[in-house]
């Protein structure tokens, strides 16, 4: 009876012993076990099919295969492709009541074919007129591996696509802010922010145009201020005249997708004095003011 219970107790912690070793050492699946990615699919998408825990994914060369969460689910992690190598994903099944060696890990074996780019550029914002529909320019060709996404269509209307190239389609709908990212991958490339007005509202930098100052006698210098955005028909006046008089206005150049009625405001100088330079947008009405100091 004695070797019957022992040999009992010994079958049961044998088989004991093979659950706890597969419930933490192979309980982890994964749905790839390898990847390639390049400049066409520059990430790969990696579910939790099985385990207890969280997932804790670690990359041997971040500058070659790098790990982002997904922030709405929390058994799915990306690879995202960078430099041309081979990386490998270790990844952790992390179970809050074990700890060390309990831990189930597999590994993800990665290669990246060619460097993948994601190019370097800079936020835009532009300015519309409710009701227009205008072509802006990409500092890039959108292509098929792109995605667009954040637009709200209440707002603006934006298109970009492989067949516009370079540009892309706003239609202004109603008064608003709204914004959108361009995405290759899981990686932003660029954002647009998009300001629908009814008029566009008189613009001229403090931060450039606070104060016009000459040295007579004038021969070379800046005589003029800037203004950024506005309507296009603009008048200006010097209140003393005796001291500067407005030379000319002349419609400024639009750089890149700041197609807002920029101009460029002359001033002549006559005598030492201080004064002030008055700018009226006449659509609006809306004035700015820029000293004007005459040494």
């Amino acid at each position: 009876m004695k070797k019957i219970l022992l040999l009992l107790a010994v079958v049961f912690t044998l088989s004991a012993c093979e659950k706890n070793e597969d419930g933490l050492k192979n309980n982890l699946q994964l749905s790839t076990k390898s990847c390639t990615l390049d400049n066409e699919h520059s990430y790969a998408e990696i579910k939790k099919l099985k385990g207890a825990g969280s997932l804790n994914a670690t990359s041997s060369d971040p500058g070659i295969a790098e790990i982002r969460y997904d922030e709405q689910n929390k058994d799915v992690f990306y690879i995202i492709g960078h430099g041309q190598g081979n990386a490998t994903i270790t990844v952790m099944d992390v179970d809050d009541n074990k700890t060390g060696d309990d831990f189930a890990i597999k590994t993800i074996d990665v290669e990246v074919r060619e460097s993948i780019n994601y190019g370097d550029y800079s936020h835009q914002d532009v300015y519309m007129k409710k009701g227009e529909c205008r072509i802006f320019k990409l500092p890039f060709n959108f292509d098929k591996n792109d995605s667009l996404v954040g637009a709200n269509d209440y707002i603006a209307s934006v298109s970009a696509n492989p067949s516009l190239g370079k540009t892309f389609k706003v239609e202004a709908k109603s008064d608003g802010i709204t914004e959108f990212e361009i995405y290759k991958g899981k990686i932003k490339l660029f954002s647009v922010r998009i300001f629908v007005l009814n008029e566009f509202d008189l613009f001229i930098p403090e931060s450039e145009n606070s104060q016009l100052t000459f040295d007579l006698p004038f021969t070379v210098g800046v005589n003029g201020i800037s203004i950024w955005r506005g309507n296009g028909i603009y008048t200006a006046k010097v209140i003393d005249e005796t001291i500067a008089v407005v030379e000319s206005i002349t419609r400024g150049s639009e750089y890149f997708n700041q197609e807002s009625n920029s101009a460029v405001v002359r001033v002549t100088p006559l005598k030492s004095g201080k004064t002030k330079l008055i700018v009226t947008d006449v659509v609006t009405g809306q004035t700015s003011g820029v000293d004007v100091v005459v040494r």
